[in-house]
């Protein structure tokens, strides 16, 4: 080829061509191995979402047992409702014009039903329908079946098109507000937020499963099969330290305690097994509802009614007053415990051998330390007494100079070892930790006051805690509300047991202090405190809120431990901030520790053990004295200790009251009638409020009714008065009407 020909345009054309399609093959090929082979798994991943479905399922949730196998949180099968965008905008493809529907009609249709049944706003309902490029737009979660099923007919009637419905799970409380702060709730992703459902979450919460099939864009099926099922994995269940039976004993007695005292910063109880720190119940109140964890109590609401504010302020207070629902009062807030705290104070001087039996002390009614005057309850003073003798007084002198014995150091050392300083690190969330002076602070004015449990604040658990030591031999324990985990079959997956975490004094002082509080109970402030048949050990304490100024606020409180001779179980009790008039822990916490214990240990068949006058006071149950003659009657009557009222001319007996069955106390009187009488006479039950005991008995007597006398009536011990009695004054009754009279000692000091 001549050089001419190399040099025609026509040859550089074609040269420059022939590069350019080798170029943009090349380009093609490094193209097409990214797409084949490098990218591969990627594209692969991106056309396999592309085309295929996929459906999560929700794992049942652990189910949440009290420590007999009574569930308190189960989960129960609920539904998702979601609507497709593109499914509604797109029904009309490959319809003749007569099947046509109106969209927009349609769209109107759906939004309003949903809006109705489901209590969602239409507009949030229809701007989500304009996503119509989505096959998935949640309108509400956790909708119960019969709803559900309102709307699967609603959508066969009306042939809807794009409203659909998935299986989960929601967390259901059988018994509402019960236990509320020990089991906690869980949110709208059925995660744990609050209590036992936060704590144990890794173990409740199982895995999710899921569901994935294979459609085209229209969403009918690909010309291959293919489908993948992975299994959910159920989450492992937990059995409580709880008794549902106690729980609901405290509970009961403590609503009482909140409303009788107008409790302004609520009341909380709890109940412990003292040999293993297993949790039998524990309650604070007002509460909330588990399953409708975000409303307000009638309380709160009535506050949140009555706040002044804009809407943001007003948001944020009823936020506030949610939280403070939610909070376990007894992990969660501190308080000055006073003198529940000398129990402590006690155990050290015996421990350090600072003081013995023989020893006296003289109470002038106070005593000078650092400069200031510490005052005793007793104005006038208490005189000379024992050591048994100023705990039963709760005398303040006595244990500022059992403190001052133990010494700074050695004090502040058991005030550590009894864990006053550490969280006793409970199986909950939330709990905080104690305040009290470092070491370099604590000099002799704070040593005389934290004697008797001031100017330091703990948790209530800490308390329990601490004053359980003493009285189970000396052993400080681990809290805990949580007993095992157990798989589906019920079978033990883990057990938590009992854990020590130091010995803080022996069993000799625990023996002595629990002598001491027991034989108390019949001379100190913890009358109030008394069982009919059982040996109780209490203490009672008072303290005022001093960081509140300008107000007089307090909390009244009290421990006890029963038997007392064999401690089994303790229980602590606190009114925070009573506002109906008596604020001594004597006074309104240790009757609710009574009426706790007058249930809970028959319960758990601790034995009663009847002194005479006890016995005396004992219901017994009434006979059937029908068909017998009036004399047969009134022999069989006084040989069962029951007095009897005849009522007619009639020589046998055709009707009676009380019926055959109820119980009354022994020497009660039974309404015998004959002839053609019948019970058809009412009579007005007499007031017997302030009265003493046998003041009301003979005027209800008097008046034809029978008496049961609870709280703190002993015949043996004078003092007590009437507080409370159920019918009320100037109902109308039945002859025989039982009426129920709480008896009180209003000794004002702790």
């Amino acid at each position: 080829m001549s050089e001419k020909n190399f040099k025609s345009p026509l040859y550089i054309r074609t040269i420059i061509a022939a590069a350019l399609f080798t170029f943009i093959a090349i380009l093609l090929c490094f193209r097409l191995w990214k797409l084949q082979i490098t990218d591969a798994e990627k594209y692969k991943k991106g056309a396999f979402e592309q085309y295929t479905t996929e459906i999560s399922i929700s794992p049942n949730r652990g189910t949440i047992y009290d420590r007999n196998m009574t569930p308190l949180a189960l989960s129960v099968t609920v539904e998702t409702v979601f609507i497709s965008p593109y499914d509604i905008a797109n029904q009309n493809e490959n319809k003749s014009e007569d099947k046509k529907v109106d969209i927009y009609a349609q769209k109107e249709k759906i939004a309003s039903f949903l809006s109705e049944k489901l209590d969602v706003d239409k507009n949030t309902i229809l701007s989500k329908m304009e996503k119509t490029k989505s096959k998935y737009q949640i309108i509400k979660k956790k909708v119960d079946r019969d709803v559900c099923d309102e709307i699967r007919k609603f959508i066969n009637e009306n042939n809807i098109v794009g409203i659909n419905l998935e299986e989960d799970k929601k967390r259901f409380y059988p018994y509402g507000s019960l236990a509320s702060h020990v089991i906690g709730f869980t949110n709208s992703d059925n995660q744990g937020i609050y209590g036992v459902e936060s704590y144990y979450e890794k173990y409740l919460k199982g895995s999710s499963g899921k569901i994935i099939t294979a459609q085209n864009a229209k969403g009918n099926d690909m010309p291959f099969k293919y489908e993948s099922y992975i299994e959910a994995e159920n989450g492992t269940s937990v059995v409580l330290t709880i008794d549902w039976e106690i729980q609901s004993i405290l509970e009961k007695n403590l609503e009482i305690a909140l409303k009788d005292n107008r409790a302004q910063n609520r009341v909380f109880g709890i109940v412990m097994d003292v040999n293993t720190g297993e949790i039998l119940a524990m309650s604070t109140k007002p509460d909330y509802d588990l399953n409708n964890p975000y409303e307000l109590d009638e309380i709160s609401e009535n506050k949140y009614e009555s706040f002044e504010g804009t809407e943001e302020e007003r948001s944020a207070y009823r936020k506030e007053l949610l939280e403070g629902l939610w909070k376990n009062k007894a992990i969660t807030e501190i308080y000055e415990p006073g003198s529940t705290f000398k129990l402590i104070t006690s155990a050290m001087a015996l421990e350090e051998n600072v003081v013995s039996e023989a020893d006296t002390f003289y109470c002038s009614g106070s005593k000078v330390v650092g400069g200031y005057t510490i005052s005793c309850h007793k104005v006038g003073g208490h005189g000379t007494e024992t050591f048994e003798e100023g705990l039963q007084n709760s005398c303040n002198p006595v244990f500022m100079e059992l403190a001052e014995r133990v010494g700074n150091e050695r004090f502040y050392k058991y005030f550590e070892a009894y864990g006053f300083m550490d969280k006793t690190g409970i199986d909950l969330a939330g709990e905080v930790s104690s305040l009290y002076h470092p070491f370099a602070e604590f000099n002799q004015t704070e040593l005389a006051v934290y004697s008797f449990g001031q100017t330091f604040k703990i948790t209530p658990m800490q308390e329990i805690c601490g004053v359980s030591a003493v009285a189970n031999g000396g052993s400080l324990l681990k809290p805990h509300v949580v007993k095992a985990l157990v798989d589906d079959d019920g079978n033990v997956i883990k057990s938590f047991d009992t854990q020590v975490v130091r010995k803080v004094n022996s069993e000799k002082t625990s023996k002595t202090i629990m002598k001491y509080l027991m034989e108390g109970i019949n001379v100190g402030s913890t009358k109030n405190a008394y069982v009919k048949g059982y040996k109780i050990a209490a203490k009672t304490g008072t303290s005022q809120k001093r960081d509140i100024k300008d107000r007089h606020l307090y909390i009244g409180s009290c421990v006890a431990f029963a038997p007392a001779d064999d401690p089994q179980i303790a229980i602590i009790i606190g009114i925070d901030e009573p506002s109906a008039g008596d604020y001594y822990g004597g006074v309104i916490a240790a009757p609710v520790v009574s009426s706790v214990l007058t249930e809970v240990l028959p319960y758990l068949n601790i034995e009663p053990s009847y002194n005479e006058g006890e016995a005396a006071t004992v219901e017994e149950a009434v006979p059937d004295f029908r068909g017998y003659s009036v004399s047969g009657a009134k022999e069989l009557a006084s040989n069962t200790g029951f007095s009897t009222k005849v009522i007619g001319n009639g020589e046998t007996v055709t009707e009676q009251l009380p019926r055959y069955g109820g119980k009354i106390p022994s020497g009660g009187l039974v309404i015998l009638y004959t002839g053609n009488e019948v019970p058809k006479e009412s009579v007005y039950v007499p007031n017997v409020i302030n009265y003493s005991p046998s003041q009301a008995n003979k005027t209800l007597i008097n008046a034809g009714l029978n008496i049961k006398m609870q709280g703190a009536y002993r015949e043996e011990l004078s003092g007590s008065i009437a507080v409370k009695q159920d019918p009320e004054a100037g109902e109308l009754v039945k002859p025989g009407t039982v009426v129920e009279v709480d008896f009180r000692h209003m000794d004002t000091y702790d």
